[in-house]
């Protein structure tokens, strides 16, 4: 994948030279400083995964090249779009301005979202009628995607459990992908402040596709931290609601996401977990009222993938099929870039309120 970015960078040099009409040799100096952003780049995640270690600050900058060159190569094409239309109207200088105002949108645009996902966590609550609850509400806090590598800072992630800890929910779920790195050797898990995460009734989790290479030390943690993961099984809650999660490796196995629901106790309201949101297709279409909670898209992140997710099925939000429905929230925080463009981090508060049919 990031060997396109390199294609991506080239292009991205080259409209600069050609609409600010950069004259040699200063043309070279353009191209020699995009290709050398590329190469190093490129070289960095080869080295990552390889499992060679670098300094924080080597990874961190490769990843932001990679997002700048996402962000402006999008603005770039935008604009070329823009100046296919002056063909007609001939405007003198059109493309020189076009070119200078892209430029200048795409380093504040970098800035921008680089500050967005730094300092902006929303808490975002979702009501859902459910005819089946017992309980007048019920209060789920939903973390997804929290993508805890070796260099994540623990006092953040200790700020992402307080507050979730503040909103005082009756059932902490975590969607998957919480993991980058095996945080389990020596304990370190302990520095993160997992041991905030406490509700009535508890924790539960499901693997995303970043625990799979590290399985056994993500189930050791949870199992260490009182944390319930649910490998394709259900788990009836005090007569108030089931708790059912699907592995991440099974997310489009028809037979396991049946198995899985024919498991829970009628009568009573389906939370189902599963990392990606596609297995709602399969779980909406049996004869049980479910609540999908998934994650994994992280609403897009930056463009040009959070343009394109917007077309897709399923990217961000409430959907609904029948009497199902499925919260696909846009995770806690990132994967690779630091950034987010035109979406936000947050956590999700997925209030469940009885109502009589």
């Amino acid at each position: 994948m990031r060997f396109l970015y390199f294609f991506a960078w080239l292009y991205i040099a080259w409209r600069i030279n050609t609409g600010l009409k950069i004259r040699k040799p200063y043309n070279k100096y353009v191209y020699l400083f995009f290709v050398s952003l590329a190469v190093f780049s490129i070289i960095s995640f080869i080295l990552l995964r390889a499992g060679i270690s670098l300094p924080h600050t080597v990874s961190l900058f490769g990843d932001i090249i990679m997002g700048a060159c996402a962000i402006t190569v999008t603005l770039f094409i935008l604009n070329d779009i823009v100046n296919a239309f002056n063909i007609m109207f001939k405007i003198k200088k059109f493309r020189y301005y076009s070119t200078l105002i892209a430029l200048i949108l795409s380093i504040f645009g970098c800035a921008w979202a680089l500050a967005n996902a730094a300092f902006i966590l929303k808490v975002k609550e979702v009501k859902i009628k459910v005819p089946e609850l017992s309980v007048d509400s019920f209060k789920v806090a939903l973390l997804s995607d929290i993508h805890i590598s070796k260099y994540t800072s623990a006092e953040t992630i200790k700020k992402i459990f307080a507050i979730t800890e503040a909103l005082k929910p009756d059932l902490i779920v975590i969607a998957g992908d919480a993991l980058d790195a095996d945080i389990n050797k020596d304990d370190k898990f302990r520095n993160y402040g997992f041991e905030l995460l406490k509700a009535p009734y508890g924790v539960f989790a499901v693997t995303g596709n970043h625990e799979r290479r590290r399985l056994g030390a993500y189930y050791e943690m949870c199992g260490k931290l009182g944390i319930k993961v649910l490998s394709n099984e259900n788990v009836f809650i005090d007569g108030i609601i089931n708790v059912a999660g699907i592995n991440d490796s099974d997310w489009n196995a028809a037979g396991s996401i049946k198995a899985v629901l024919a498991q829970t106790v009628s009568g009573y309201p389906v939370l189902f977990l599963s990392h990606r949101p596609e297995t709602f297709d399969i779980a909406a279409d049996q004869d049980i009222h479910i609540i999908h909670l998934s994650g994994h898209t992280h609403a897009g992140q930056i463009p040009p993938i959070e343009i394109i997710r917007r077309l897709m099925k399923y990217n961000y939000g409430i959907y609904k099929k029948g009497e199902s429905v499925m919260y696909v929230t846009s995770g806690v925080r990132w994967w690779g870039p630091p950034m987010r463009f035109f979406n936000f981090g947050e956590i999700a508060v997925i209030v469940l309120e009885k109502y009589n049919n």
